[in-house]
């Protein structure tokens, strides 16, 4: 793995930004403090600062990135309290107050775990040791003044992340509802194609078929009346429309056997690949589905567990199978994530509901390492 794949892996422009900033900032304090007499370079003093100025980007960097972790959001959380550790730590080792930009910094990922409103309450308090600490530590009588104007840019910050938050998850929402609505148009489109071919069956059934049918009872019945020299002829006759009354119902049947449903165009719309999460669909080739309801069901409970791995699994990956063994038509859908904390809500609920309309089994497998979802139904589907 190159360095470029490594660091995209971890980083996007934003935290680029942020690793520029600390960049700059810890350089500059770093330099600074290693020109006083007190702190020379390489001091215990200046590597302690310099051990913490490491500690806030590494913790920073594992943070914020994309990638789930298995203990969400616990390891993050416990990740950011150690940057507010590192910083107030530099408070009192640094005597410049431009430390506080790391607080800028870390007040930026507050709105991934609460809201704006809270994250604003939170930033007062935090913002006061600031002052606290450069007015009667450092003995800067203009701190309060330092620590109001970034108290100000922590808002700045908290703000402008909420609202980038905010976009991610409404473009997370047009996403889903696209792919919902790219599956439901497919699986009408088959709908009306099964409908379709259905009507044809039964037109040809109806129409074809009764107007052979008289033919060859005419055919039959003028046989018997006819002398000897033409009864050859319309026994020949009633012979051929016989044959043809075959065809006819021959392929009435197979138009009506093939009148089944491709679900696999409308499953495979429901595949998604990102970064950090990845939707796989597995269908079996003919699997000979009928009726419009079964469809829909099988549909409609596939599209909310990928909204619910998407929304709510710490894991990165997602399988969906439909597959028919035997007499039953099997869906499995299982991911990677972790199940410590599940709960059951309104989603799985309907899920329920559906699989019972349909006189389907479901059944949720939630122990060990992963989440699966197996619908079963027996029978002609």
């Amino acid at each position: 793995m190159n360095i470029k794949s490594v660091t995209s892996k971890y980083l996007d422009h934003e935290q680029w930004v942020a690793v520029l900033a600390w960049v700059l900032l810890s350089s500059f304090c770093l330099y600074l403090l290693g020109q006083r007499e007190q702190t020379p370079f390489f001091s215990s003093y200046w590597i302690i600062s310099a051990v913490l100025f490491l500690a806030f980007i590494v913790c920073f960097t594992i943070a914020t990135r994309e990638q789930p972790y298995k203990n969400e959001p616990w390891l993050r959380l416990s990740l950011v309290f150690i940057q507010l550790v590192a910083i107030f730590s530099l408070y009192y080792l640094i005597p410049y107050s431009v430390v506080a930009i790391l607080m800028t910094i870390c007040m930026a990922q507050l709105p991934y775990y609460t809201s704006i409103r809270n994250s604003v309450l939170l930033s007062i308090p935090l913002s006061v040791p600031l002052w606290l600490i450069y007015q009667f530590g450092w003995g800067d009588s203009y701190a309060w003044i330092s620590a109001i104007l970034f108290w100000a840019f922590n808002l700045f910050s908290i703000v402008t992340m909420g609202t980038r938050l905010r976009e991610t998850k409404a473009l997370e929402r047009e996403q889903a509802i696209n792919r919902e609505l790219r599956a439901t148009q497919m699986l009408l489109q088959e709908a009306s194609k099964q409908n379709e071919r259905t009507r044809i069956a039964r037109d040809i059934h109806d129409l074809i078929g009764h107007h052979l049918t008289a033919l060859s009872i005419n055919l039959q019945v003028a046989a018997r009346k006819a002398d000897d020299e033409l009864k050859p002829t319309l026994e020949k006759s009633q012979s051929i429309t016989k044959l043809l009354l075959s065809d006819v119902r021959e392929a009435v049947s197979d138009l009506r056997d093939s009148a089944v449903l491709d679900i696999e165009n409308a499953l495979q719309s429901l595949s998604y690949h990102s970064a950090d999460k990845r939707v796989e669909v597995v269908c079996q080739k003919k699997l000979g589905i009928q009726s419009i309801d079964i469809a829909d069901a099988v549909l409609r409970i596939s599209q909310e567990a990928v909204t619910n791995f998407l929304k709510h699994s710490n894991g990165d990956r997602q399988s969906i199978s439909l597959s028919r063994q035997g007499d039953k038509l099997c869906l499995f859908i299982e991911d990677n994530g972790s199940t410590q904390h599940f709960k059951g809500g309104n989603g799985l609920t309907g899920m329920q509901e559906r699989a019972n309309e349909i006189g389907a089994d479901l059944s949720v497998q939630t122990k060990g390492r992963g989440f699966s979802i197996q619908l079963t139904l027996e029978g002609d589907v």
